[in-house]
This record gives C-alpha cells, structure tokens and sequence, in this order.
C-alpha cells in the first residue's frame, strides 16, 4: 500500500536534489555566512601561523653581480687582439650559466673565502633524536667533510639566472648577512672569470704542447725529403744553379736576350729607313729625321737655315743675278751638298747595324729552338725530380703553417681572455630577499580564508542536514510548522543545564525569551515565532476540549524540550490552563531545572490521577502545572506498564486546555511512544544544519506513517539564510 507521505516525498526529492546543485551566488554567499565563524577561525589560525614564522625566520639577503657573456671568440693574431666568429648562440649563454653553477667554480669560492669555517655554510653535524629520526628517514646521510658541506650549501644558496633573449646572466647568492651575499656573488663572479682565463691558458699550453711535437715530426720529414732530392739529382746528375735547372734557366736567358735583339734590329730597321727616305730627298734639311744623331749634321742643319734666311733677305733687296745673292746660293748648295754625303756616310753606318742586329735576332733564334728542344724532349728523371721538389715544397709550407700557429698559440697563453665582464657589480643591500613579509602575511591570510572557505564548502557539500523549510517538505511531506530562531544563553540558563535547548539554552532562558523577549538576545523573534505555532496548534484543536501535543524530536539537542517548555509557558501566559509532561527520561534536565523540590522515591503511581496531581508542580507565577514523570526512566518500564501511564494521563488531560508532552529524541528512547496514542496532535523538532534527513525520515516512519495528527515540523535554530 502506498502511502500519501510517500507519494510527496518521491515528488519532492528530484526538488531537493535541485536545491542543493545550486551554486548561484545567493547559496554561496548563505554558505559563506553559516560557516562564516569557522571560516574567520581558520584565517585567523593561519595568519598567527604566518605571523610565528615571520617571528622566528632569519632573514636573508641577495646580491646580484650582472654578467655579460661575450659569444665571438677572441683570438691572438701577432701582436694585435681581434674578435671574430660573431654569432648569436643561445645555448652558449645556458652552457655557462652551467659553468658558473658548477662544482669547479665554486670549489674555488669556497677556498678563496674560507667557507668550510664558516658556520652558516659548514654546520657542524647536529646529533640527538631528531637528527638520528632524520637519518633514518633520509637514505643519503649529509658530508662531514666541510668543504664538502660549504660547497653544497653555497649550491643550494646559488641562482643563476638570464634575462629573456640577452646576452646578460645575473648570478645571485643569499646569505643571512647583506655584507657576506655581496662577497659571496662577487667570488662567484671572479672565480668563474678566473676558471675561463685559466681554462683558455690550459687549452693554448696543450696546443703549443701538440703543435711543438709535431713542429719536430715536420723538420725531420722535410729534411729527409729534401736529402731524396739531393741524392736523386746527383744520381742523374741533374745540374741546377740558383734553386733552378740549367738548361731551363738557360732557356729562360735565352728568350730575354731574343727579345732585347729583336728590338735592336727593329729599330736599327727604322733608323735605316729613316736615313734613306732623307737620301731620297737630297738632303734637304725639312727631310732629315730627329732620329738621325749625328753631330755634323746637326751643325750643318743650323747653317743651311742661316744661309737661307740671309737668302731670303737678300732675295727680297736685290736682284737674282746679284753676286752677293749667286754666292749666298752658292754657299747654300755647297751645305746640303755636304749634308748629303754625311747622310751617306751615316746610311752606310746604319745599314752595317741592321745586318748585324738581324745576324745576332737569327743567331739567337736558332740557339732558342736547339734549346727549347733539348728542355721539351721527355725526361722520366725530371719528372721524378719535380714530384720530390714538390713534396719538398708541401713539407716546407706545411712547416711554415706549423710555425705561425705556434706562435700565435704562444701569444693567446700569454693573452688569455674570459669571453665574459662584469656590467653591474654587487652591492650590499638593506632589504631582506626573504621571507617576504607581506607575502607571507597575504599567503597566510588568504590561504588561511581560502581553507576555511573550501572546507565550508565540502561541509557543505557532504551535509545531509535539513536548513530549508523546502528541505525538509520533500524529505517527510510535511510542512515546516514555525522557524525558531536561535537564542543567546545567559551565564545562569548554562549553569543550571545544557540539555533543555541546543546551544546550552536552558529553561531560564526560554521562559525569559516568552515573558521578557527584550531581556535576551533574539528574545522577541524567538516569541513571535512560538506564538505562531501556538497559534497553529490551537486552530487544530477544539474549542470545547482540551488539546494534547507530543512534541518530539529524532536526536538529543535538536530542541524538544525548550521547544515544548516555549509552547506550555507561552500558553499558560495567556491565561490557558496548561500542562506541561516531562516524558523524556534519556534527558531530565527539564524535570531537573522545574521541580528541583521533587524527591524521587522510586514509587510513581502510574495510572492514578490522584497521585500523578500530587507529584505535579506549578508555577506559581503562570500557573503553569509541571509533570516530571522522567523521572521514573519510563525507559524501565514494561508495555503494560506504558499503557497504565498513558491512560492515566489521559484521565488527567481533561482539566486542562493544553497538554503538552516532551517526548525527547524518540529514536534514541522509543519509551514515550506510548504516549502518542493519547495526543490530538504531534510536531516534530529539527534542528537546522543538524538533523539529518534521513532521520526525520526513519523518524516519520516511526511515529506512525499516514497519521494526520503530525502537524508538521519545527526547524529550530534556523536563521533567515536557512529559512
């Protein structure tokens, strides 16, 4: 048979499921506030953790030297320092900025400064429990050599860094002294410097090493090679002057001597020439060539123009058959007369010359073809020669290279560079690297907030708690009757008990919340609240009978007990006669708190109204008529037994308008359930953020399923996020 109550439930449930998937921001922003006590707590926790390490941390300081690495080589050429090989290799910045972060360079910072007596890089090893519980846990025990130790601490205590696509590396060393980290970064610096320069030195001295041996091996093998070449030209008897063959350099005379006679006769050719075509004119001095070099000629030339300009003189005063003018003409033909012989004389000279020029071109002509046959006819020994000449050659050069690269290798020992200087050296800083106070501080608060915050959320994420009047309708089909905010106990309600209401809310504490609202915290809201649900309870009712109300709740602390205290004072204030029934035994702070006069002999009458009217205390001020059968333990008694109360109290209902029973945390102790029989109605106690669902559930179940006195269900301690 399926039950109503089921049906909405099964209805309700997709309805929850969707409630709380919501993460809009309304529901965090209500997490935040639920949790907002244990969220602060945390922060707090973790900024006075943040604050504690700032206390107790040293600081530590940082110096930072700016490197700049060079990558073209330097070479030594001679006496004059030049640069070459200008590239933009990335990955010889990172190669060193290995070197300088290695154990080469820093082994030398370590000696140069004495680290390994320094306490702060070279500890002594501790000894005691936490170091044995240390090496226990760590396999790879610490050095104890100190040097050993300095060296890895001055590592670990290393940054060497560049700046994005330069060619600058910064090297950075902490120390907790601000005068000790500039040393420090400035060793670092020098030592890697001094490793370069003493390196390239290294490199240098074994070339020269290599470079001499082979020096030896290469004058040796030329000397041997030339030795050959001696014995072979004795052998064939090879005859060579001046580095050369004599019959080549003969050849080569030969040829400069034809040329120089070629020229000889070429010009005596046009001497000649010259001298005829003067003939061919008789002599006249306009005809005579420059070229001819003859003295007498020459003189005879200045006359001839003499005599015809005293010609020409004459001839323009006299007249032709003049004696004067017949002589000067006379005198005229008698010098060209005499010029003609000497150009005869001189052509006979020259032709005499040209035949002697052309004799010595012919002689020479044929003494360089005889030659150059004796040189172009084949010779198998001076093609042998020639190979060993030039294996000579080969050796001779090859030593000559040899020799200026050990040279140069002598210089770069002598002129080692570091292919790196310093641009920026360090300097002593005031202000510690480390630890970053704000940071700290902000990481503390934050993080703290941040954990706080997530754990909020995943309590909030795995809590099956009812906090919603929604909530709790589609997990028992009930309606949420009234929201009970909470309230502030005061000092005497949690001396007097702890129990009556969540939070230590003692009875004290309702009764004033109900009669002088203002006079606690949440006092007034609480009281509107109580008389809502007064006023539910009394419109189920009926007017001419009285109305019995089990309150009940499926856990202690949920707040039955206060809630069924707020209801019976709030009524028995209006006038009401009211009845109030302490039937919680698990819990008898109630009947503690209100007859702390009643002695408990042990013997309680149950189904006797006389004697249950003796035991009942009242309220002198309201009127208010208390009942502490709890004290009883109806937790002892047997079924029968329960069935006596029961009808006992309902024959002493009858004289009141309101009875109300506080039947506790029913799935703890199911000895009040007995009492449900005689209720008109029942109200279910949950407390907000507390009670599961699954046990308003069971607990439903429990009372009875289907039954339509369960009014509905309280949410105590709800706040308006929750409600």
């Amino acid at each position: 048979m399926v039950r109503p109550n089921d049906i909405e439930r099964a209805h309700a449930a997709p309805m929850r499921d969707a409630q709380r998937g919501e993460t809009d921001l309304g529901g965090f922003i209500a997490i935040v506030r639920r949790y907002l006590a244990s969220i602060l707590l945390v922060t707090l926790a973790a900024t006075l953790l943040a604050i504690g390490y700032l206390a107790v941390a040293k600081p530590v300081y940082t110096a930072s030297t700016s490197l700049f690495i060079d990558p073209r080589s330097r070479k030594v050429v001679g006496e004059d320092l030049v640069q070459g090989n200008l590239g933009s290799d990335q990955m010889l910045v990172e190669s060193q900025i290995s070197i300088i972060a290695s154990d080469s360079v820093l082994r030398r910072v370590v000696q140069d400064l004495h680290l390994d007596r320094d306490e702060e890089f070279a500890p002594a090893p501790k000894t005691g429990i936490l170091s044995d519980l240390k090496a226990l846990i760590l396999t790879r025990a610490p050095p104890a050599d100190p040097a050993t130790r300095a060296l890895l601490t001055l590592s670990e205590n290393l940054k060497v860094k560049r700046a994005q696509k330069t060619y600058v590396v910064d090297v950075e060393v902490s120390s907790t002294s601000p005068v000790k980290a500039a040393r420090l970064s400035t060793a670092v610096v020098a030592a890697y410097l001094a490793d370069q320069a003493g390196a390239k030195a290294e490199d240098a001295r074994r070339a020269n090493k290599l470079i001499d041996a082979r020096l030896g091996e290469l004058r040796a093998a030329m000397r041997s090679a030339e030795t050959r070449v001696d014995e072979f030209r004795k052998a064939n008897r090879i005859i060579t002057a001046e580095g050369g063959l004599v019959t080549e350099q003969q050849l080569t005379r030969l040829n400069s001597e034809l040329i120089s006679a070629r020229a000889v006769a070429a010009e005596s050719k046009a001497r000649l020439d010259q001298v005829n075509a003067a003939l061919a004119n008789d002599g006249s001095p306009e005809y005579l060539p420059d070229a001819i070099r003859s003295n007498l000629i020459q003189r005879l030339r200045e006359q001839v123009a003499q005599v015809a300009r005293r010609e020409a003189a004459l001839a323009t005063q006299l007249q032709p058959r003049h004696p004067a003018l017949i002589e000067v003409r006379s005198q005229l033909n008698e010098l060209r007369g005499q010029i003609a012989a000497e150009l005869k004389r001189v052509a006979t000279s020259a032709r005499s010359e040209h035949q002697i020029a052309s004799s010595r071109v012919d002689e020479l002509q044929r003494t360089l073809d005889r030659t150059k046959e004796d040189v172009a006819r084949p010779n198998p020994a001076q093609t042998r020669r020639r190979e060993r000449e030039q294996g000579v050659t080969a050796s001779r050069d090859l030593l000559n290279t040899f020799l200026a690269r050990a040279k140069q290798t002598q210089e770069q020992e002598n002129l080692a560079l570091a292919e790196a200087r310093v641009i920026s050296p360090a300097s002593v800083t005031t202000k510690p690297s480390r630890p970053l106070s704000l940071l700290i501080l902000a990481l503390g608060v934050l993080g703290g907030f941040g954990l706080g915050l997530g754990r909020a959320l995943v309590r909030d994420l795995t809590d099956r708690s009812v906090r919603s009047p929604s909530e709790v309708f589609s997990e028992t089909g009930s309606r949420a009757l009234a929201l009970l905010p909470p309230l502030r106990a005061s000092a005497l309600g949690r001396l007097v008990t702890t129990g009556t209401g969540p939070g230590g809310i003692g009875p004290s504490d309702v009764m004033t919340a109900i009669a002088e609202p203002r006079r606690i915290a949440g006092g007034i809201a609480y009281r509107q609240a109580v008389l809502r649900l007064l006023g539910r309870l009394r419109a189920q009712g009926d007017a001419d009978h009285g109305m019995v109300a089990a309150i009940l709740s499926a856990h202690s602390g949920a707040g039955a007990s206060s809630t069924a205290l707020a209801l019976a004072y709030a009524a028995a204030l209006s006038g009401e006669r009211v009845l109030l029934v302490d039937a919680t035994s698990s819990d008898t702070a109630l009947s503690s708190a209100l007859a702390a006069d009643f002695a408990n002999d042990g013997v309680i009458v149950l189904d006797n109204i006389e004697h249950l009217r003796s035991i009942t205390r009242t309220d002198e001020r309201t009127g208010l008529a208390f009942l502490p059968i709890a004290l009883a333990d109806l937790r002892l008694l047997k079924s029968h037994q329960r069935k006596r109360l029961a009808k006992g109290l309902a024959a002493l209902a009858p004289g009141y308008d309101l009875v109300v029973i506080d039947g506790g945390a029913l799935l703890e102790d199911e000895s009040p359930a007995a009492l449900l029989a005689i209720s008109d109605a029942v109200v279910v106690v949950a407390r907000s953020g507390v009670t599961r669902a699954d046990q308003l559930a069971e607990l439903n179940d429990t009372i009875a399923p289907g039954d339509d006195r369960v009014l509905g269900t309280v949410l105590n301690m709800a706040t308006t996020e929750s409600g």
